[in-house]
């Protein structure tokens, strides 16, 4: 039982942030294009969505061990770090911080995956959106 309300909390939390992710300001000339700012975070909050509706459905093997109760507490308050920390810090350095603490948290103490993956997603980001896309994220306490 607490695993389903577990993922019912964080279904909620992805309902609340994809209807917050619909109400990113557009620019004039960004409002009818296809991909614009909130194309990224509405996908994610979607993928987001049918994955736990998934989970609720098919609970998946060890998903029911209570040891791993801490690292999901600790996952969405690191989610809520990150939601406060993005109009300080910026989109991309953020995400690096989340990747990382979020590896941490779940175990993975390897350097070098450490860094690929928290240096390596934002930066592919960064050139898919900005320089490849050529959408601007705002920077540091834009």
């Amino acid at each position: 039982m607490g695993y389903r309300l577990l993922i019912l909390g964080l279904l909620a939390a992805t309902l609340l942030y994809l209807a917050l992710a619909r109400q990113i300001p557009l620019d004039a000339w960004s409002a009818g294009e296809l991909i614009n700012s909130r194309t990224l975070p509405t996908g994610y909050g979607c993928l987001l969505a049918l994955t736990l509706t998934g989970m609720l459905v098919i609970t998946p093997p060890g998903a029911r061990d209570p040891t791993h109760g801490w690292q999901a507490l600790a996952l969405t308050a690191l989610l809520a770090v990150f939601v406060g920390v993005v109009p300080t810090l910026g989109l991309w350095i953020a995400t690096a911080g989340l990747l990382l603490a979020a590896m941490l948290i779940l175990g993975e103490r390897r350097m070098l995956p450490l860094l690929l993956l928290a240096l390596g997603i934002p930066a592919g980001g960064w050139l898919l959106v900005e320089h490849w896309l050529g959408i601007y994220v705002p920077g540091m306490g834009a």
